[in-house]
């Protein structure tokens, strides 16, 4: 019996599966059942043979479990039905026998081994009509064999989008990385544009220090020359002094002349309390520059601070900006991966069309 849809119909049309094929296997199940232990031993004899399947085996199940998983498949075939579920369930182990490794050259030929073994057998038990069977057998192998390809090619289409979507990953964390880095850019513009601003102002102050050290050099050398002029009155008053010693004692009582004496001495001092008086302002002066370049050579070392602050940020981003390129190569190193084995799985399912 056939309850598939129209489309699958038009499938087992195609390979020649007929309501009459059903039957005529269905009619012959107890051959089936009598044979099925047989079946079962000689084609796991013939896997045997091959040790990169056993290596399959041996790694995701047990012979056991997979002679009796045949079991079930071998009687299955005289069921007389073809259905949806029957078509879903072939798929299904199609897709399992995909993701565990095992290509279609085995797959496939898995149908030639099983075709050999009933015919041989069938030959013995039904001698008259072994031929009939046999041929109805083989198009529900044909068919189990294009579901088989079915079932790969959704799971090669699975990861072929799988492969499409990593891709989408990978791009979008490169744009991603790139608008960083880009911003990053931006932000290194600023900091150099930060670092000459404060180069600016370390040369201004440091022209403004200059200034008022040649300022200084200049009350410097004044200082020096009220020094002379207080020297040069100290000897006035001295040589003054002395004179009027001598005067008052030609005068004796007299000492008009000493008056006169003591009186230029007065008029020295007082010249001599203005220059200190001058000195001391211009000593009040240069401590004020003095205090001036000293705030000056504060900003001159805030202002270096900042520049090497600005240094140390600029090499940070340096190192950011290496490691992103590190990024962005592992990448592209990774997309390019993707890439090629995308093309080889498109590659293999092209292959695989054409030869079926």
């Amino acid at each position: 019996m056939m309850d598939v849809s129209p489309k699958r119909r038009q499938q087992l049309e195609y390979i020649g599966l007929r309501e009459r094929d059903l039957e005529l296997l269905a009619q012959h199940r107890d051959v089936f059942v009598k044979v099925v232990e047989e079946v079962v031993d000689r084609f796991y004899a013939r896997i045997g043979e091959q040790p990169q399947l056993m290596q399959i085996i041996n790694r995701t199940s047990t012979m056991e479990r997979l002679k009796e998983t045949q079991r079930v498949y071998w009687l299955s075939l005289a069921e007389g039905r073809v259905d949806e579920a029957y078509l879903e369930n072939r798929i299904k182990i199609g897709q399992v026998h995909s993701r565990i490794g095992l290509n279609t050259d085995y797959y496939l030929g898995s149908y030639m081994v099983y075709l050999d073994i009933a015919a041989d057998l069938f030959k013995q038990l039904l001698p008259d009509q072994w031929t009939h069977v046999v041929h109805a057998l083989s198009k529900m192998f044909n068919l189990d064999s294009q579901l088989v390809l079915e079932a790969y090619e959704m799971k090669e289409k699975e990861k072929i989008q799988n492969l499409v979507t990593d891709q989408q990953k990978m791009l979008e964390a490169i744009t991603e990385a790139v608008q960083e880095l880009t911003a990053m850019i931006v932000e290194l513009d600023q900091s150099a544009a930060l670092m000459a601003d404060n180069a600016m102002k370390t040369a201004e102050a440091q022209e403004k220090a200059h200034a008022l050290t040649a300022e200084l050099g200049e009350e410097i050398l004044q200082i020096e020359q009220m020094g002379s002029l207080i020297r040069e009155i100290s000897d006035q008053s001295h040589l003054l002094g002395l004179n009027a010693a001598i005067e008052a004692a030609h005068a004796g009582e007299l000492g008009r002349g000493f008056e006169v004496v003591a009186g230029e001495v007065r008029k020295l001092a007082t010249h001599s309390k203005k220059a200190m008086e001058e000195i001391q302002s211009k000593v009040s002066g240069i401590i004020r520059k003095l205090g001036l370049v000293e705030q000056e050579s504060e900003k001159t070392s805030v202002n270096a601070r900042n520049q090497a602050a600005s240094s140390q940020e600029l090499a940070a981003f340096v190192k950011m900006m290496e490691k992103l390129a590190d990024d962005l190569e592992a990448l592209k190193h990774e997309y390019d991966v993707h890439k090629h084995d995308l093309d080889a799985e498109s590659a293999l399912m092209k292959t695989e069309k054409a030869t079926v």
